[in-house]
């Protein structure tokens, strides 16, 4: 049963987490401090070019219109105006190149460290946190919330620091040349900072929304895909198709609301902003008529002015920015920030081998709040040579023992020894790598047969992997394949019958060659022929090895030193296959159920 992620560690309310999230990020981006410095350069190169281009204007006007006064022929003082204005033009599109550049390249360097950052969290959290998470929840984590970081920084880092100071530096440049017209600019920012609050608070509500809905619509997408045999098995598809676009609708409609509120704050800036401008050339064509003003200036508070006009305009796109990256920056970093509660620290002890594993009086539940534990009281040792069955009804707790000796959970009671040392004292890695576990619920990745049997040595020959595959009685099927090792597997094995997967992940813990073999439930897709040829070559592996067969088929663990019979998370019986079918009980009640014909291996 899977349940929903909260949505983030601290109030949507809290400006101070707000305000964290956004240093975070921003400390993030200083790790590459040659990078910050070169977009530093481009943002001061380009404020300072932007910023003389009005008073070389502004001259060039004055200029022009002294000569055409005095009827002067004399244009060298023009000539310079012009080949300056060209210079700086120039320099400006060359610092606009080193602050995009740049920023750009920050952006994605920060987007692939967060990836990676994710990536392994998730490979370090435990099965417990797995199996309790949509998927698709992850995912949308994993890739929308990441870009909304990248897009903050790659228009918010450089880019406020530029609007801002060319917001300050106009201001000044305005009230400096008239202080008249530099008031009316003022308190045209008043309103343009209250639109620009407002919509912030309300698009990041928004935003938040979308994130959670693109969660949704992940899972629904990444069920379908996955399901799309048993959808249309069902007849399902008309179902799914409805679920899907009502889950898209919620998107579709939340992202037309966030349109709207970033286009109606825009227009009611450039409303301002146009309206302001109109003010000034009342005002300043008045100072000009009544000779308060040459035409040079009021072209300066002009050009100014709609310097100022960017800013506005894209305070908007500013806001969006900000809003989503702290809503991403929320959920990404209550992934990010979350601790495995399995301990991996390197304090643990590590082992060469493993030579004897003992259940004492272990207790264990998946969920807390249950009532009773999944298995209860399980006192069982796996040691070199030896083989243990483990039989019983469907929900008996058989495949929770397989998941407790790799540790994927920890036990509530009793204790798991390895070598005499308590499993919790044990390093992990060492530890798993000296378990060959073969589950039953076979995964195989999308790549070529040769890459899934050699998972645990990517550098491992062919011969050794053509060996493995022979053991597991799936040679003869790959070799008759037009690529043979080398044919795709596709995406979950799905051109691969449930036996053939299940061979090839035994041929994959063949090469593994662990201390352990546990085989969970792993030749339930095989005929008994099959079953029982392939555990006839396992036999040579086995005597130095411990193993564990857990099956709901009494031909597969007949032949097994002990076996052991559960039922309601205990152990009911335990003895050999002779000793088990002569009492009354579950074994024989099952043995009587199945009556195979029986031919044990030695």
């Amino acid at each position: 049963m899977n349940i929903k992620l909260k949505e983030s560690p601290l109030h949507l309310s809290d400006h101070l987490g707000e305000l964290t999230i956004l240093i975070r990020i921003v400390k993030m981006c200083f790790a590459y401090k040659k990078l910050i410095l070169l977009g530093f350069i481009g943002v001061f190169g380009l404020i300072s070019s932007q910023l003389w281009l009005p008073y070389l204007l502004g001259t060039s006007v004055d200029t022009a219109y002294e000569k055409i006064n005095s009827g002067s022929k004399d244009f060298s003082a023009l000539w310079i105006l012009a080949i300056s204005i060209i210079s700086v033009s120039a320099l400006r599109g060359i610092f606009a190149f080193i602050l995009q550049f740049n920023g750009e390249k920050i952006a994605n360097r920060i987007s692939s460290d967060l990836r990676s950052k994710f990536h392994k969290k998730l490979q370090s959290q435990t099965y417990k946190y797995h199996d309790r998470i949509h998927t698709g929840n992850l995912m949308s984590r994993g890739i929308m919330d990441i870009e909304g970081v990248k897009m903050f920084v790659t228009t918010g880092l450089f880019r406020t620091f530029e609007i801002i100071s060319l917001m300050l530096a106009g201001s000044f440049l305005l009230f400096r040349t008239d202080w008249q017209i530099g008031v009316i600019a003022f308190g045209f920012m008043i309103p343009v900072a209250s639109i620009a609050t407002i919509n912030r608070l309300r698009l990041r509500k928004i935003w938040f929304r979308i994130q959670k809905e693109f969660s949704v619509l992940n899972t629904n997408l990444q069920e379908n895909l996955i399901g799309v045999k048993v959808v249309r098995a069902f007849g399902g598809e008309n179902y799914e198709i409805k679920k899907f676009n009502s889950s898209h609708q919620d998107v579709t409609d939340d992202t037309i609301k966030g349109v709207k509120v970033d286009a109606t704050g825009t227009s009611l800036m450039g409303f301002f902003f146009l309206f302001i401008w109109a003010l000034v050339i009342w005002t300043g064509g008045h100072k000009v008529i009544n000779g308060q003003m040459s035409i040079g200036d009021l072209t300066q508070c002009l050009i100014y002015l709609g310097m100022l006009q960017r800013p506005v305009r894209i305070v908007g796109l500013m806001v969006n920015s900000y809003a989503r990256a702290i809503t991403c920056g929320l959920r990404l970093f209550e992934i990010l920030d979350s601790k495995p509660r399995i301990s991996t620290r390197s304090k643990k002890k590590e082992i060469d081998r493993i030579n004897k594993v003992e259940f004492k009086n272990v207790g264990f539940k998946y969920y807390r709040k249950s009532k009773t534990n999944d298995i209860d009281d399980i006192n069982l040792e796996l040691s070199p040579g030896k083989i243990v069955g483990l039989i019983g009804p469907p929900g008996s707790g058989k495949s929770t023992i397989s998941n407790l000796i790799p540790r994927f959970y920890d036990v509530l009671e009793g204790e798991i020894l390895i070598n005499k040392t308590p499993l919790k004292k044990i390093s992990l890695k060492p530890l798993r790598s000296k378990i060959g576990l073969v589950s039953q619920h076979t995964f195989l990745f999308n790549s070529t047969l040769r890459e899934n049997i050699a998972y645990s040595n990517p550098k491992l020959g062919i011969e050794k992997v053509i060996e493995a595959a022979k053991i597991a009685d799936i040679h003869d099927f790959i070799d008759s394949l037009p690529e043979k090792y080398e044919t795709m597997v596709g995406e979950f094995g799905v051109s691969l019958s449930g036996g053939q997967k299940q061979r090839i992940a035994i041929a994959r813990n063949i090469i593994k060659n662990p201390d352990i073999f546990i085989f969970d439930d792993s030749f339930s897709a095989l005929d008994t022929g099959t079953d029982k040829s392939i555990r006839e070559r396992l036999i040579p592996l086995q005597k130095e090895k411990a193993t564990l067969i857990i099956s709901q088929r009494i031909s597969t663990i007949s032949h097994c030193d002990e076996i052991l019979v559960m039922d309601n998370g205990r152990i009911v019986d335990r003895g050999k296959h002779d000793d088990l079918i002569a009492i009354d009980g579950i074994y024989k009640t099952i043995f009587e159920l199945q009556n195979p014909k029986l031919q044990k291996v030695h």
